[in-house]
């Protein structure tokens, strides 16, 4: 049945094992993994063709008559099949399946069990230290790949960087590129759910958001949001809310920027991390480094750290998760 009686709003039910075909695979459902503003998604197996035996996710389109959410939902799509990097959440299949006389369209693909939102849940105080370079520079080298091509996310915050233990990789492109005012409009779910503002959002994705500003937010808006995940890694806080960028009330009333409310340490990791972290989190925007450079000075202190680790050690820095 439509939800609410919205019949823009189709929900979709699959029972424990029943199976749904793609154009190259068949897949069986194991267990429903949760609704968002853009859609359903399952947890799958498949049991036909050269990747029979993978777990899979699989997004179903719920929002047929709504004419942005079904552009979205391409979009989302024809990003992920034209980006091929280690990083980057890969398009496995896609298909439409018959539910009640309706066809609804969905894509398959790679299955992560947790994510970062989990995981600072799970690590308060942040990550361990031995493992902040190594996913930094896993996320940097994606938003590299990404940038290059000229592809924006727009929505980077932890709930979208998938985690396995070892790898990430950067998910969800509903809005990535989207060019028009509402790619950042409050959209609200069924549930209640608002797409955006959030806590990771950049003074120009506010402003834009707020239509204080016809620029539209760009590269520098990743490196914003990439900026404060790096900071909740290291230390489980981030230091970003949504009404930082509202005016503040009161007479001399004045608002703390990110880097502001960041700490300094003893320790050289944190300290240089820190460093480079409070020139990603520039307000202004013309002042954020590119995802290259960031890219390169992490390089630079990952070198330095598993260089002297060894030297003290004998041994390389191991993760703890």
């Amino acid at each position: 049945m439509p939800a609410d009686g919205n019949n823009s709003q189709f929900q979709i039910y699959l029972q424990p094992g029943q199976k749904i075909r793609a154009e190259k695979f068949t897949l069986e459902n194991l267990a429903w993994l949760g609704r968002g503003g853009n859609g359903t998604v399952f947890r799958m197996i498949v049991v036909s063709g050269d990747l029979r035996g993978l777990i899979v996710a699989v997004k179903f389109l719920e929002s047929l008559e709504d004419a942005e959410r079904v552009a979205r939902f391409n979009q989302e799509i024809q990003i992920l099949e034209r980006v091929n990097h280690p990083h980057v959440i890969k398009v496995l299949d896609k298909g439409e399946f018959n539910d009640r006389d309706r066809q609804i369209p969905f894509f398959v693909m790679e299955y992560q069990p947790r994510n970062f939102e989990r995981e600072f849940e799970a690590h308060p105080r942040g990550f361990h230290p031995d493992s902040v370079l190594p996913l930094c520079l896993q996320m940097a080298s994606a938003l590299v790949h990404l940038h290059r091509k000229n592809i924006v996310h727009h929505d980077l915050k932890p709930s979208k960087v998938l985690f396995d233990g070892n790898n990430v990789k950067i998910a969800d492109w509903g809005i990535a590129r989207l060019v028009e005012r509402s790619g950042l409009r409050s959209i609200v779910t069924p549930h209640g759910e608002e797409l955006a503002p959030h806590f990771y959002i950049s003074p120009e994705q506010w402003k834009w958001w707020r239509k204080e500003t016809t620029d539209h937010p760009d590269k520098p808006s990743d490196i914003f949001q990439f900026g404060l995940i790096i900071y909740q890694m290291m230390t489980g806080f981030n230091p970003n809310t949504v009404h930082q960028w509202a005016e503040a009330e009161g007479e001399g009333a004045q608002q703390r920027v990110p880097s502001e409310k960041m700490r300094n340490w003893e320790e050289s990791l944190f300290n240089d991390v820190g460093g480079i972290v409070r020139e990603m989190v520039d307000v202004d925007s013309d002042a954020r480094p590119a995802a290259d450079w960031v890219q390169d000075r992490l390089l630079v202190l990952f070198r330095a750290y598993t260089s002297h680790f060894t030297a003290l050690y004998g041994a390389r820095p191991g993760r703890e998760f």
